[in-house]
């Protein structure tokens, strides 16, 4: 992993996992909920499958199985940013080794996370009568505690940065 503790590595995966929000955020989310792209935020913390089922019954659902291909590319930006900004502040810092590294397992977690709920979401517009209410909340835990990650790795990259440099 401490290849990617490299400046270079930083700004090449904020630059493209920036891009990937922009395309996932502002174009693809739109076009499958018909709307603002909310919904699918919406979705993804619903935790009752007849709420979930009501929020999809106006996708384009046929968009959501062609371009969530870009979800799981951003997924794989951001893990990337996020471990590499850890990993190269811990250098920087002097602090190889130390407690921060629950920060970086806390950014894969996230990314991780995220790839199992697209891959449920895509189980669950393959079959939404035949998909269990207990495989929906459980999708919906996981997208909660992903989205719970994130700003545990936030403090972790202030907490770094703020840190004093060991010697």
């Amino acid at each position: 992993m401490q290849k990617l503790a490299n400046k270079n590595v930083v700004i090449v995966a904020l630059v493209a996992m920036l891009i990937m929000f922009g395309v996932v955020m502002f174009t693809v989310n739109p076009l499958i909920d018909n709307g603002d792209g909310l919904e699918v935020i919406g979705l993804q913390v619903s935790f009752d499958k007849q709420a979930g089922a009501e929020i999809v019954s106006h996708w384009n659902v046929q968009a959501f199985k062609q371009w969530i291909f870009t979800d799981y590319i951003y997924a794989l930006c951001y893990t990337l940013f996020f471990t590499s900004l850890l990993l190269w502040l811990m250098k920087v810092k002097g602090k190889d080794n130390s407690w921060y590294m629950i920060f970086v397992y806390v950014a894969i977690f996230a990314g991780l996370s995220d790839w199992i709920e697209n891959s449920l979401e895509l189980w669950f517009l393959d079959d939404i009568d035949g998909f269990s209410q207990g495989l929906f909340w459980t999708h919906s835990m996981i997208a909660t505690l992903k989205w719970l990650a994130l700003p545990v790795v936030l403090v972790g990259i202030i907490s770094l940065y703020k840190s004093k440099t060991n010697a």
